[in-house]
């Protein structure tokens, strides 16, 4: 699991010349995630009214 983290600090911790990509990296991650989070959410409401 620690190389993970790495990896993931890594692309998070920008420096001032890569300051726009870790921006942008941030903006798709939070994008990605709601993504998945809608997705979750539309299935379990799906689910309730099958039920």
């Amino acid at each position: 699991m620690r190389f993970e983290f790495f990896i993931a600090t890594r692309y998070l911790r920008a420096k001032r010349r890569q300051a726009v990509i870790g921006v942008i990296t941030a903006i798709s991650i939070a994008g990605v995630a709601a993504g998945v989070a809608s997705l979750v959410i539309a299935l379990a409401i799906n689910n309730g009214f099958r039920q």
